[in-house]
């Protein structure tokens, strides 16, 4: 594919050449206008890698969009720009890695790889929880259904505090990914547990910057809610910072930082 490189600036297409950008890609792509016809891309076996390829994206999308609405209370304040674009890599990359199912049926399997997940970053530009991990501790039950977050002698460092912030506090959230497959009776992706999407959270007491904070924040799904091996449980970790805001009390500003410190 063509990159534009010079000086030359056009809107729309010229003779069936057309120019676009790609989301958070600087580069100017250039490309022929038009494509085959959708007939003929449903029902010519040329195109069948293509379809295959297509239908293990759309589920990859539906598992991304899964994490997403199980973290709804953290997103988009507390997340980049760019986390989805990682979240659809990493699925897309689990898919890859199914040996069990041919192309194009491929199953997500989040539970095979949590170690892994646990490694995903959802926000590069705010490392705040870097400055703090030494006063954290986070641990979960054996049913995987509460976590706690214990945090001592908690002082914020000042070289981490956004301008305009007199306060903060701390945000613990867990949710629930279910692995996802393809269903032969339906002919389209969906997750395999009813669970996918479960999310608990809650918040520290807000403590003036300067301070020092000693607090559990402990959470739990439902009673009676039991996880199969298929689930993973995300937990997240976010420090909000807050300024005043007259009679209301405080509002959280930019400059939130969330971490994936578990996923079990």
């Amino acid at each position: 594919m063509a990159t534009l490189v010079g000086v030359i600036r056009f809107v729309g297409s010229i003779k069936g050449i057309r120019n676009f950008k790609k989301l958070h890609d600087p580069k100017i792509y250039a490309s022929e206008k038009g494509f085959i016809g959708k007939k003929l891309y449903k029902t010519s076996p040329k195109f069948k890698n293509n379809r295959l390829s297509n239908g293990e994206f759309g589920g990859c999308s539906l598992a991304v969009k899964g994490i997403r609405k199980g973290l709804l209370q953290v997103i988009p304040e507390m997340v980049d720009a760019a986390v989805t674009e990682r979240l659809m890599k990493f699925t897309r990359l689990l898919s890859l890695r199914d040996e069990d199912h041919e192309k194009g049926k491929r199953s997500i399997c989040f539970s095979q790889y949590r170690s892994f997940m646990s490694t995903l970053e959802l926000n590069k530009n705010h490392k705040v929880y870097d400055a703090t991990m030494s006063a954290i501790r986070g641990s979960h039950s054996d049913s995987r259904t509460a976590t706690t977050i214990e945090v001592t002698g908690l002082k914020m460092p000042f070289r981490v505090i956004p301008p305009g912030a007199t306060h903060y506090r701390i945000l613990s959230h867990m949710s629930v990914v279910s692995d996802y497959y393809y269903s032969e009776n339906f002919r389209k992706y969906g997750p395999i547990n009813s669970l996918d999407r479960l999310s608990a959270f809650a918040y520290s007491d807000i403590v003036e910057l300067g301070g020092v904070l000693t607090a559990k924040i402990s959470i739990a799904f439902p009673e009676g809610t039991v996880l199969g091996d298929d689930c993973s449980v995300i937990h997240c970790l976010a420090i909000e910072f807050m300024e005043p805001n007259g009679a209301a009390g405080y509002r959280p500003i930019h400059g939130a930082s969330l971490e994936m410190i578990d996923v079990f």
